[in-house]
């Protein structure tokens, strides 16, 4: 007699992929397109955090002489 085969537990992937060994070709696109929409809005996070962070700085006026600014 055969006995009977127990489940065996899902890989990381598998568990990523909703219990499927491999993802299907348009899921796969949708993946890659996904991963460069997140690497374009990084990009822009850090751009306006640099613009934030370089407004907050006071900037000293080079134009004046040291007396005259205050």
């Amino acid at each position: 007699m055969t006995e009977p085969t127990k489940p065996r537990a899902l890989t990381y992937t598998e568990m990523m992929n909703g219990g499927r060994q491999h993802l299907d070709d348009a899921e796969h696109i949708r993946e890659q397109e996904l991963e460069k929409k997140v690497v374009a809005l990084e990009r822009l996070v850090d751009h306006l955090e640099r613009a934030l962070n370089d407004s907050a700085t006071p900037k000293r006026d080079a134009s004046l002489p040291e007396e005259k600014r205050a």
